[in-house]
């Protein structure tokens, strides 16, 4: 069984404030984008589970990788022992605000739900709202990931309302040539009571309230991210914007036509990973 996992972006955030649960109180909307990861699932026999990855250089042990640590909640949730090979093709970078770690978290809880269910009929092995519980326990993104598609977002990450009317756009990412971890970003931010959020159902609104508060802090602590906002909005697009807790960065194209001479001249510059993508409406794992 194979699947793909989306990375997403962040056409707006605003920080609340500090939960008393360590968490911080948060409004986004939250988009996925033809950006993936590969996830490869295959029987092994009852070897257990074995997890390799590709295309990405972690230091941290297997267990601490968030896809096993699914693995390891979905057992614990279903009472079903994970015989499985699994290996992670990554293209999505780390430490880049795109949310690479967490869809590869809920792509493995749907596909493992998917995989152990016991008839072609059932939706799954364990219900929506176990998947979702499992999610929430490893993460604030996770939970969207379980169905992706433009969002509003608030809560600690787990209220989450679908935008049935979002536009479509295509998009230019870049990732920099440094990691930014979402700890720090979250020390360094300065929440605002904010109470009134904007309404988006067309590309004329997007471009009036793009918006990412991380960048108050951000951008005076890393000019690079200042400097690829305006390289991208130098190459045609509408609006630029830091994606989440950084550091991509991410430029937002009414059209192909654009994206594409923008995307040939930005990658002559070597400056950081660079991304060819759109918006996704839905994104269905199998």
């Amino acid at each position: 069984m194979k699947i793909q996992t989306p990375a997403k972006i962040n056409p707006l955030l605003y920080i609340l404030g500090k939960r008393e649960d360590g968490f911080h109180e948060l409004y986004m909307q939250m988009v996925p984008v033809s950006l993936f990861d590969t996830l490869t699932l295959s029987n092994n026999g009852g070897q257990g589970l074995n997890f390799r990855m590709s295309g990405a250089d972690f230091s941290e042990p297997p267990e601490d990788n968030l896809v096993v640590r699914a693995v390891r909640s979905f057992e614990q949730e279903s009472g079903k022992a994970v015989d499985l090979d699994l290996f992670l093709e990554k293209q999505i970078p780390s430490g880049a605000g795109l949310g690479g770690g967490s869809g590869n978290a809920a792509g493995t809880l749907r596909a493992l739900n998917h995989f152990y269910r016991e008839t072609s009929r059932q939706e799954g092995l364990l219900p929506v709202e176990r998947l979702h519980k499992i999610a929430a326990e490893l993460g604030s993104d996770v939970s969207f990931f379980l169905e992706p598609s433009p969002c509003e977002i608030s809560g600690r990450g787990e209220k989450i309302k679908p935008m049935l009317d979002y536009p479509k756009f295509f998009v230019i990412i870049i990732k920099p040539f440094l990691s930014i971890s979402t700890k720090e970003a979250y020390q360094n931010c300065q929440p605002k009571g904010d109470s009134f959020f904007p309404k988006v159902c067309s590309i004329d609104d997007l471009k009036s309230h793009l918006k990412n508060q991380f960048e108050t802090s951000l951008l005076a602590q890393y000019p690079v991210l200042a400097e690829l906002k305006s390289l991208l909005l130098q190459n045609g697009a509408f609006g630029a914007l830091v994606s989440g807790s950084g550091s991509a960065v991410f430029g937002a194209y009414y059209n192909k036509i654009q994206q594409k001479q923008a995307f040939k001249n930005l990658s002559c510059l070597h400056i950081g990973e660079i991304f060819s993508c759109e918006t996704l409406v839905t994104h269905r794992y199998y």
